[in-house]
C-alpha cells in the first residue's frame, strides 16, 4: 500500500469509529509519538525564530556564501575588507559571512538540514543576501525568500544593475509566462575573479525580508570597487 493509500484507510477507518472521545484515542494510542514529535518540532522552530527575530536588530549585515569551500566567512580578508569598506561600528552591531551552508535549489533539497536552516534565517528576516551560481539562484527564486527586485525598497539596486538582472519565469493561473528577478549576476565581480568562490557563474539575491539594503549595496559597491580599495 502506497502512503496515499494508508492515509484514506486509516481516515475511513477513524470515520467509522464512533464518538468522538472513541476516535481521539484511537489517534493518540496509534499516533502518540508522531503527535508528540510534530509539537516538538513547532516548539522548538517558534522558539528559533523568536530567537532570530530578537537578533536581527544586531546586524549590520548578514550575507550567505552558499555551496563554497572557499575561506570566505566571517573574519576572512574579503570580510574585512568589506567591514573596512563599509564604515562599520562592528562594537554597536555585527556583520556575519556566514559559507557555511551547501544546498542546490535545482537539486532535491527535501532533509537537508542546510536548506531548513537557510530557510528560518530568510523567514526571520536575519538574511540580507545570499551568493550562489547564477541557476541555482534563479531557481531559489520560487521558494519565495527571495526579494522581488521590482518591489519599490530595491528600486536603486535594479536600476542600477539593470543590465545584470537574474530573473525566476513561472506561469501565472490563467497560464501565461511571466517573470520577475530575484538577483544581480555579479560574476566578473572579486568574488569570482580574486577569490574563486564559484567553478561558474555568480549572483546575488536579497533575504524578502531585509531592511538592510543598504548594507548590500555597499557589499557591492565593494567587489565592483577600484582595484587601489584592496
Amino acid at each position: 500500500m502506497n502512503l496515499s493509500g494508508f492515509f484514506k484507510a486509516e481516515k475511513k477507518k477513524i470515520t467509522e469509529i464512533k464518538g468522538l472521545n472513541n476516535k481521539i484515542q484511537y489517534i493518540w494510542d496509534y499516533y502518540k509519538l508522531w503527535v508528540i514529535g510534530i509539537v516538538a518540532f513547532i516548539v522548538v522552530l517558534i522558539y528559533f525564530l523568536t530567537q532570530l527575530n530578537a537578533r536581527n536588530r544586531d546586524y549590520w549585515f548578514y550575507l550567505v556564501l552558499a555551496n563554497t569551500m572557499e575561506d570566505v566567512g566571517t573574519g576572512s580578508e574579503l570580510y574585512k575588507g568589506y567591514t573596512e569598506y563599509a564604515g562599520f561600528d562592528l562594537s554597536e552591531k555585527d556583520v556575519v559571512f556566514n559559507n557555511q551552508i551547501y544546498f542546490d535549489y535545482l537539486m532535491n533539497v527535501t532533509g537537508n538540514t542546510y536548506f531548513d536552516t537557510f530557510i528560518v534565517y530568510a523567514e526571520a528576516g536575519t538574511l540580507d543576501a545570499v551568493t550562489m551560481e547564477t541557476d541555482s539562484l534563479a531557481a531559489l527564486g520560487q521558494t519565495g525568500r527571495l526579494m522581488n527586485l521590482d518591489d519599490e525598497a530595491a528600486s536603486s539596486l535594479k536600476e542600477k544593475y539593470k543590465d545584470r538582472l537574474i530573473y525566476f519565469e513561472t506561469t501565472d493561473e490563467e497560464g501565461n509566462d511571466i517573470e520577475y528577478p530575484v538577483g544581480i549576476d555579479i560574476s566578473d565581480s572579486i568574488l569570482m575573479e580574486r577569490y574563486s568562490i564559484y567553478a561558474g557563474s555568480c549572483g546575488i539575491g536579497l533575504g524578502y525580508k531585509s531592511e538592510n539594503i543598504e548594507a548590500v549595496e555597499k557589499f557591492l559597491e565593494y567587489i565592483y570597487a577600484e582595484d587601489d580599495v584592496f
